[in-house]
């Protein structure tokens, strides 16, 4: 599991998945639909991330690359 853009996991169906921070919790909302190739969802992931958010992909296997150290 990568925890950056571009890294080599196979392509199919990705999304975006946002962690916020309310309170001592974080939040994490998986309601992004999904995307055809691992490209799109990096190009949407990027813009997220240029708007403040914090960001992971989740692959079609359900495994979660972070794309933002730390914790929002």
């Amino acid at each position: 599991m990568g925890g950056r853009l571009g890294s080599t996991k196979a392509d199919g169906m990705w999304k975006i998945v946002f962690h916020e921070r309310q309170g001592p919790r974080i939040n994490v909302d998986k309601t992004a639909p999904w995307l055809p190739s691992r490209q799109i969802a990096e190009t949407w992931a990027r813009y997220f991330i240029e708007q403040g958010y914090h960001v992971s992909l989740q692959a079609q296997d359900g495994t979660l690359e972070r794309l933002i150290p730390g914790l929002p």
